[in-house]
């Protein structure tokens, strides 16, 4: 008869002790091999990622470029266009007045023949004088076509130095967004200065906002006051360094930001251009643009901003505006000249607008 009594487990024995201990570690191995995996690919992920959103803002910022350069080769084909319909128009209007002068001649040769008169001794001046003057048009009529079709030529070598210089710029932005990124900047407290307020702005207390309001303000006026225009600088001025701030710009749709020189001129219609001492981008009513000279550009922001960072790099003669909200490049002035003078915070106010520091 079998007793009913427990069979216990067989005591493992150094061998098999030895061969558990070497499973659990290179497991242990496995696995730590398996987290270095994991945060390998991430890195690259993360790399991929980057350079994806590098990629989409470098053609963001050609894309405003060539449309820029495609308005300023437009422009110039239509003032050569004009100065060219404005040159045949005079040139037609003389070549007319002869025809009708030797119309004249004509009819009187053809009167003397019947008549057995001679003809007139200028006659021959006449027509000597007509046949230069229909060379002279000829001649530049041709001149002329050769120099239009001269530039529709070169537009292609032109775009294409163009987009070389453009990646360059690109590069350059892109580096100073990634300077912006890593804190390369310095958050500066900027205030207003209520000498430089134009009358009709209405200041805060402490500096960091500005309306423009429906009457003069009782301010006495001095060279540093803005007049007429709605402007009013910062009190702190840069000449080194890459400081930057934010201005709140979401309170209406009149309005502008950027830098200015010391020197911008205060009195009177100004050129709000980096040729007027002005680098700033703004709004007018639904259309965003940079103020670029000759003629502003106009941009597409991915996401209308309520908050403008303005970042300044003083030793390199640069200025980059940012979508604070969502860290999108808004537009960049490459290689301003600041020439070692110092730079002020700049604020444009139309009516409607409240702009806060």
């Amino acid at each position: 008869m079998l007793s009913n009594q427990h069979v216990l487990p067989p005591i493992p024995t150094e061998q098999n002790q030895s061969e558990l201990e070497s499973l659990r570690r290179e497991r242990g191995e496995l696995e730590e091999q398996l987290k270095k995996e994991r945060c390998t690919c991430q890195g690259y992920l993360d790399k991929v990622k980057a350079e994806r959103q590098k990629i989409a803002s470098e053609f963001k910022q050609l894309h405003q470029c060539l449309e820029e350069q495609e308005c300023l080769l437009m422009a110039r084909l239509g003032e050569l266009e004009r100065q060219i319909e404005t040159r045949v128009k005079e040139k037609a209007d003389k070549l007319s007045k002869r025809i009708f002068h030797l119309d004249g001649l004509i009819r009187e040769k053809e009167e003397s023949q019947l008549s057995g008169c001679e003809f007139p001794q200028d006659a021959g001046d006449i027509l000597g004088r007509c046949e230069k003057g229909k060379f002279q048009q000829k001649e530049w009529t041709s001149q002329n076509l050769e120099k239009a079709a001269g530039v529709c030529s070169k537009k292609p070598p032109e775009l294409e130095e163009t987009a070389r210089k453009l990646q360059d710029a690109s590069t350059t932005a892109l580096r100073e967004e990634g300077e912006e990124s890593q804190g390369l900047y310095t958050k500066v407290n900027v205030t207003l200065d209520p000498d430089t307020a134009q009358s009709r702005l209405i200041l805060s207390e402490d500096g960091k906002s500005v309306m423009q309001g429906a009457t003069q303000q009782h301010r006495p006026d001095s060279t540093k006051r803005f007049d007429p225009w709605p402007c009013v600088l910062g009190c702190e001025g840069f000449n080194s360094g890459r400081p930057c701030w934010e201005v709140e710009v979401g309170h209406g749709s009149c309005w502008a930001v950027g830098v200015a020189l010391e020197s911008v001129r205060r009195k009177g219609p100004i050129d709000m251009n980096p040729v007027g001492g002005i680098w700033a981008v703004g709004q007018y009513k639904e259309k965003f643009q940079a103020l670029t000279s000759p003629t502003p550009t106009p941009f597409l922001p991915s996401m209308v901003p309520r908050r403008v960072r303005v970042c300044l790099n003083h030793a390199e003669g640069r200025v980059t505006f940012v979508n604070a909200d969502n860290e999108a490049t808004i537009f960049t002035f490459l290689q301003a000249t600041f020439s070692g003078k110092r730079i002020y915070p700049w604020l444009w106010v139309g009516k409607g607008s409240q702009l806060k520091l």
